[in-house]
This record gives structure tokens, sequence and C-alpha cells, in this order.
């Protein structure tokens, strides 16, 4: 059986300027939505930051609880309880991302008077139960749309988005491994040749370090 070989270009990740869009057009229609009272944007905005900043699956983000957050921690956390494969990791969090988390809990008791008890779903559906996979994915390529990006980018678009700036970031293939729970470093490993402005500096620092004084 001839073996299927999986690969990460480019064109599945968002640059820093498509990324920073992304966010700006979450932020500031979340902002509206406050004003006025709705809840849509201010979910997707959450969703987007969520899936762009931590790297998690689709279905990991669908299944996320309340009490699977420790953001009290000194160095704050997520847990995914039921991974690919049925495996368990602890996903770090950056401080920007805790204080959204922190906001956004704070509108779902306050606001919305939805339940924040450590069951309770962090992503609640009109039934009042998990959102469902499917309806995360559209909710993020709706922003895609309203943010005027390329409509191939998929709400796995962020997953290969956060580990190839993680990775340039750390250079620490272990660690970005253990934060997408990936069962093999190989698989890891294809996001480091994928950042087209580190191989352009890279290419330069070529006739850089040629020159003679």
């Amino acid at each position: 059986m001839q073996s299927t070989t999986y690969n990460i270009d480019r064109e599945k990740i968002l640059d820093p300027e498509q990324r920073a869009k992304l966010i700006k057009t979450c932020k500031d229609k979340a902002e509206l939505d406050l004003f006025h009272g709705r809840e849509t944007w201010m979910k997707r905005y959450m969703l987007i930051d969520l899936a762009l900043f931590t790297g998690l699956r689709v279905a990991e983000i669908a299944n996320l609880k309340i009490g699977d957050f420790d953001i009290k921690a000194k160095d704050p956390y997520l847990i995914v309880r039921k991974g690919k494969r049925g495996k368990k990791r602890d996903v770090y969090l950056d401080k920007e991302l805790v204080r959204h988390i922190k906001a956004f809990l704070s509108w779902k008791k306050k606001t919305m008077r939805e339940e924040v008890e450590n069951d309770s779903p962090f992503f609640t559906g009109r039934d009042g139960k998990h959102c469902a996979p499917i309806t995360l994915m559209k909710s993020f390529k709706r922003a895609i749309e309203d943010s005027n990006l390329p409509t191939h980018f998929s709400i796995h678009s962020a997953r290969h988005t956060y580990a190839t700036f993680l990775l340039h970031a750390t250079n620490n293939l272990r660690y970005v491994q253990k934060q997408l729970g990936h069962s093999k470093i190989s698989m890891t490993a294809l996001y480091a040749d994928v950042l087209p402005s580190e191989n352009g500096s890279l290419a330069n620092k070529i006739r850089e370090n040629s020159l003679i004084n």
C-alpha cells in the first residue's frame, strides 16, 4: 500500500498581517455587539482568539468545559481531556488570551446569565449544551469572509498558523509537539519550513555573512 505524505505549505497558514486583520475584525464587531446587547461576535471573537493562540482542533474546542481552564495558575493552562486518539494534554496560555478568557466568562455570567460552573460548556449552543464542531467551523468561516481574507482558510488553518509561529518563536520542537498533541515529533517538524518571511531572511544572511571587513 502506498503511503500518503502530509504536507504543510504557506497556503495553509495565515501570515502576520492576515492574522492581525482577522483579530481586529472580530474585536471591532464584538465591541459593537457588546454595545447593542448582541452575542454573536462576542462568541466568535473568543473562538478565533482561542483557535489562533492554542492550536486546538475544532472538536477539542467544542468539548471544552469551563472547569478545563486554570487561569489562576502561575502558568495558566487548559486541559484537553480527550484529544486525538483519546489522549489528554495540558495547553499553556499566553497572558493576552487569559485576559480575554476572563472577560468572556464574566460576560457569560453577568450579561448572558449563563451557567459558569466547572461542568458548564465554554461555548454554549442554543440548546444549552456544547456547540457542535460544525457550528464552530461555520462561525470561523464567517469571520474569514467578513475580514475579506482568502476563503480557503478554515478553522484548522488556525492550528497550522499557531504551530508555525510557535515553532518560529520558541525553536523548541518538543514544546510545540506537546502543545499540539502530536504523537510523533516528525509531524511537528513539518512546520519548520513554512514561514516565508523567515526563509527570506535566512537567504539574505548568506550574502551578509560572506562580506569581508
